[in-house]
C-alpha cells in the first residue's frame, strides 16, 4: 500500500460515499473502489461492509483507519521537518486585497517557513492566459469555461450591489433591481479583468447593454468618478466596502448574482508534495471557516 490509497481511504471514511469521496480525490468511483478493494486484498480483511444499504466499516475497518490516520499525521510531519527551499506559484486577479488573502498567505509562510510563496498579480485575461505557469490561480469562478480540465476550491463568494453618488435619484433606496439601471451612464473595470465581464453579463441577462463611459483597473478610481458624479457602477459588495468613499452609497441587488472567487488548479496532473501541503492548508483554512 501507499500513501496515496490512505488518503483514499480516509477521505472515503469522512464522506461516507464513493461518488464523494472520488471527486474530493480526482478518481472516478470505479477507480476509487478498485483502490479500497486493492487494500483489502493485501490487507486479507474486509474493510467496508457491502452487503447492507448504508456505508459501514467492519471492525478490521475501524481499526484500520485509526492506523491510516496516524501514518498520514506522521508523513504531514515527515513533509514539514524536510528544511531545503520550495516554491509555489500563484497566479492571482488584481481585486484580491478587499478578501484579505494576504493573512492566508501569512499563516501559510509561518508554518511553512522553507516554501516561497510567489504571489503574481495579474488582470484575468493574463492569467487566463498563461495558467500553465502557475501552480495554482486565483480567479472568478464564472471564468473558468471547462471546469473538465480545471478543479475549483471556492475560497470566497461575493455579490453585485449598485454604487451611486449621494445625490442620486435612487441614493435614498434600501434595494433596487438591476433592471432598474438600463438607462444610467456606467464607470466599469477594464475589459478582461473579470469584475467586467460580471458586470456586463449581469446587465444582459437584466434585459439591458450597459452604457459604459469608463473603464479603469482600480476600484478606487471608479469610485472617485462615481462620487464626482460622472457615472454610476456595480461592483462586488465586498470591493466597495473596501474602496467606496463617504460620497457614494452602496444599494443592494434584488437577487444579485453571487460571483465566488476560486483556488484553480488543473485536473489529470500529479501534484508536487508542496502542492498538496498547500492544497491541505487551504482546505483546512476553508473547513475552519465554514
Amino acid at each position: 500500500m501507499d500513501i496515496e490509497q490512505l488518503k483514499y481511504y480516509t477521505e472515503l471514511c469522512r464522506v461516507k460515499n464513493f461518488t464523494e469521496a472520488g471527486f474530493a480525490c480526482n478518481l472516478s468511483q470505479s477507480a476509487l473502489s478498485k483502490q479500497i478493494r486493492k487494500l483489502e486484498k493485501e490487507l486479507n480483511v474486509t474493510l467496508i461492509r457491502r452487503n447492507t444499504r448504508k456505508f459501514e466499516l467492519s471492525e478490521e475497518g475501524k481499526i484500520f483507519l485509526e492506523y491510516a490516520g496516524e501514518a498520514l499525521s506522521l508523513y504531514e510531519k515527515m513533509l514539514e521537518d524536510i528544511h531545503f527551499k520550495k516554491e509555489i506559484r500563484i497566479g492571482s486577479m488584481t481585486v484580491l486585497s478587499p478578501y484579505h488573502f494576504a493573512k492566508v498567505m501569512s499563516a501559510f509562510m509561518e508554518q511553512y517557513p522553507d516554501i516561497d510563496l510567489i504571489l503574481d498579480e495579474q488582470t484575468a485575461d493574463q492569467i487566463l492566459a498563461h495558467l500553465e505557469e502557475f501552480d495554482f490561480a486565483i480567479l472568478r469562478s464564472l471564468l473558468i469555461t471547462d471546469t473538465s480540465k480545471y478543479n475549483l476550491i471556492t475560497l470566497y463568494d461575493d455579490y453585485l450591489c449598485a454604487v451611486v453618488y449621494d445625490s442620486h435619484p435612487l441614493a435614498g433606496r434600501e434595494s433596487i433591481r438591476l433592471e432598474e439601471l438600463k438607462d444610467e451612464e456606467f464607470v466599469f473595470p477594464q475589459k478582461g479583468s473579470g469584475g467586467y465581464e460580471a458586470f456586463y453579463d449581469s446587465c444582459i441577462k437584466a434585459g439591458f447593454t450597459p452604457n459604459i463611459l469608463y473603464e479603469f483597473p482600480q476600484a478606487n478610481t471608479i469610485m472617485s468618478f462615481v462620487e464626482e458624479k460622472i457615472g454610476i457602477t456595480i461592483n462586488f459588495t465586498k470591493v466597495c466596502q473596501e474602496s467606496a468613499g463617504s460620497g457614494v452609497r452602496m444599494i443592494p441587488l434584488e437577487d444579485a448574482p453571487h460571483f465566488p472567487i476560486s483556488l484553480v488548479y488543473p485536473k489529470n496532473v500529479i501534484l508536487s508534495d508542496t502542492q498538496k501541503l498547500f492544497l491541505r492548508f487551504i482546505r483546512k483554512w476553508k473547513k475552519e471557516r465554514e
